[in-house]
Formats: structure tokens, C-alpha cells, sequence
């Protein structure tokens, strides 16, 4: 594996990406963040297939052959839609391995936070529930977060917005069902000393089998704002990336 492809609507991707830069500093990697239409959870399901598209033709643009969809969004509403006419590539979903992870423990009612398109296609209800029917499933959608991350939010109103989407909610597991969310797990922890699972180190565990060949070459793109997106990277990883904007019409 020379290169892998990462897409998101935004900062949820650089997580993963960065999650596995952390694992593999061999790997290369090519990241494109469509942050124009972010936030994707409040799109239509035309709009989402018509994003997914844009990106996928840019990785087979750029020959890059192994692309994880780092967006549940799109995982969860058209992936499986569109994957026939993108037979080339190899297009890695993050639900199913994100649910996988459930098999450490023994939970008997999971929460999942998700974004609303994510919560209205129940995609991570049914993926636990063919792993695990026994458990019972939560799903809240969770609008206000995506773009309280994207907009930088004091970590206050943050907060805020995650207690009132948790208050009184009785669980015993949390998977954070969109991969801007690992950034409000300790707000989660604050309310539930819980196990808490997030897509980074589900894709993690996907590419350990894999022969990492590469110089750790890092590529990020993004629709929207090429410079925020640095101060961005430089503030959450304390890393300085060159981030070039581009357009995926």
C-alpha cells in the first residue's frame, strides 16, 4: 500500500488521518476535505451522492487506489450506492469497523452520536444489531456539533451542546458515529465513565495486516480555506502541513 486516500467535509478526516500518521509514519496519505458543503449531516441524499462523486473522481484522478470514506455520513447514505461504479477503487467503509470494536466488551445498551442522515438511516443500529441483537441501540442525532467543531467554538458552548444531547441518557457503551466526535469524548466522560469507541483506531486496526510502504508523505486538500485549515492542523496536532485549496468540479 504506497498511498491511501482519506475524504471527509472537514476536520473529522484529519483525526483519522492523523490517527494514522501516529500508527504508520511510513504511510503516505492524501486527504480531501470538502469543507464548501460542511456540513454534510444536513444535506439530501442527491446532494450527498453528488459529493461523494466529486471525490471519488479526484482519487481516480490522482490514480490513488484505496480511499477510506472518513465520513459516516456518506458511509451510511450512499456509499454502497455508488460503489459498483467506482469498481476500480477500493472504497473502505467506517461503520462496520467501527461497530467491530463493540466485541470488546459486554455492553447491554449502546448510545450512538451521529450526525442526522447518519441516525435517519439507523446505519449504525443495524450494523450492531447483525453483530449483536441483544443490545439495545440509542442513536441521537446531534446536529449542532459539526459546526460548532468546524467554527471553533469556545470549548464551553461545546460542552453545553454535548450535555444536552447526553442528559439523562442511560448507556453503558458510546460510539461516536461521526469523525469530527472524538473531539467531545471528554465532555462524555465528564457525564459517563464509559467505554467510548471512535472510527480512528477502527480504521487503525484495518490497515494492521497491511505492508506499509512509503516516506510518510502527507497530502491535505481543501474546498473552502486553505490557510484555516493549517492554523487548524498547527493548533489540534501541532503540526505545520501545507494545505492547498482545490476545486472537485
Amino acid at each position: 500500500m504506497k498511498t491511501i486516500g482519506l475524504c471527509d467535509s472537514g476536520i473529522g478526516g484529519l483525526l483519522v488521518l492523523f490517527a494514522l500518521h501516529k500508527a504508520y509514519p511510513k504511510l503516505n496519505m492524501t486527504f480531501l476535505a470538502d469543507q464548501s458543503h460542511v456540513p454534510y449531516g444536513d444535506k439530501t441524499h442527491e446532494q450527498l451522492k453528488g459529493y461523494a462523486v466529486d471525490l471519488f473522481d479526484e482519487f481516480r484522478r490522482r490514480n490513488i487506489q484505496d480511499v477510506v470514506i472518513a465520513c459516516n455520513t456518506l458511509c451510511a447514505n450512499v456509499l454502497e450506492e455508488v460503489r459498483n461504479d467506482y469498481s476500480d477503487l477500493n472504497l473502505i467503509g467506517i461503520i462496520a469497523p467501527t461497530v467491530a470494536q463493540l466485541r470488546q466488551i459486554r455492553a447491554q445498551k449502546v448510545l450512538v452520536l451521529a450526525t442526522k442522515k447518519t441516525v435517519e438511516k439507523h446505519a449504525y443500529r443495524k450494523a450492531i444489531h447483525e453483530m449483536m441483537p441483544e443490545v439495545i441501540v440509542e442513536e441521537i442525532a446531534c446536529p449542532k456539533l459539526v459546526p460548532l467543531i468546524e467554527g471553533h467554538a469556545d470549548p464551553k458552548e461545546l460542552r453545553q451542546a454535548v450535555y444536552e444531547y447526553i442528559e439523562g441518557k442511560e448507556f453503558d457503551a458510546c460510539i461516536l458515529g461521526c469523525t469530527h466526535f472524538p473531539l467531545i469524548s471528554e465532555y462524555i466522560h465528564e457525564q459517563k465513565q464509559v467505554p467510548i469507541f471512535d472510527s480512528n483506531q477502527a480504521v487503525i486496526d484495518l490497515l494492521k495486516d497491511e505492508k506499509i510502504e512509503g516516506e510518510g508523505k502527507i497530502e491535505i486538500f481543501t474546498t473552502h480555506d486553505a490557510q484555516t485549515m493549517q492554523q487548524v492542523i498547527q493548533r489540534l496536532f501541532g503540526e505545520t502541513i501545507q494545505v492547498q485549496e482545490i476545486s472537485l468540479k
